[in-house]
């Protein structure tokens, strides 16, 4: 027998398949992010606004490099005019920490202390050692009075700067006497110390 069919009657609907009038299954996400690609923009990071990493290393750098110009120490002998000690029944004379005119200068400040007067045969032997060997040396008295300088540059037996206002001391920004200093004929500072210096130190501070 044949199968009569009507042109009024709908067709069953299949199974999973909207039918008309009805909204479309939701889509799940997964399957959108495969069809679709989502762009996402990062916004990008501006730097703060200020002066450059090399910019602030060179002012830096140059703070610095002011600083050790302010607060290094004299790189000169300054031309001071003082009281010159001779002989003990001379009257004094007008001398100067730039009278040397020697290959190498040793410019040697010593105060008025006991320590200093039992160091004084030590330092004319020395001054004598270096003179030998074309290096002269200035003797420089500093501190107490003009009498009290005297008194001790006598010791010397030879002629000895007097700086009883310490002068030289506050030039040449001495921190504590003795004091050492090898310098040129033009009172350029070769070198400088606190502590002793032997012959062998002067002649290569010099360079000889």
């Amino acid at each position: 027998m044949g199968t009569v069919s009507s042109h009024g009657t709908p067709k069953p609907v299949a199974p999973g398949t909207p039918g008309q009038g009805e909204p479309a299954p939701p889509v799940d996400g997964s399957s959108l992010a495969t069809q679709t690609t989502v762009r996402i923009r990062i916004p990008e990071k501006r730097m703060p606004l200020g002066p450059k990493l090399s910019t602030i290393f060179a002012t830096i750098a140059l703070v610095a490099w002011g600083l050790y110009l302010l607060l290094r120490p004299p790189q000169r002998v300054p031309f001071v005019n003082l009281p010159k000690f001779v002989a003990f029944d001379l009257n004094l004379e007008q001398g100067s920490t730039r009278d040397c005119k020697a290959n190498g200068c040793f410019l040697f400040l010593l105060g008025t202390d006991v320590k200093t007067q039992e160091s004084i045969p030590s330092a004319v032997a020395l001054a004598e050692e270096l003179e030998a060997r074309g290096v002269e040396t200035t003797f420089v008295v500093t501190g107490g009075t003009v009498k009290e300088c005297s008194r001790v540059a006598r010791l010397f037996r030879r002629p000895v700067l007097l700086d009883p206002e310490g002068v030289l001391q506050k030039e040449l920004s001495i921190p504590q006497l003795p004091y050492f200093i090898v310098h040129e004929t033009a009172g350029k500072i070769r070198h400088r110390s606190e502590e002793a210096m032997t012959a062998s130190q002067v002649l290569r501070a010099a360079g000889l």
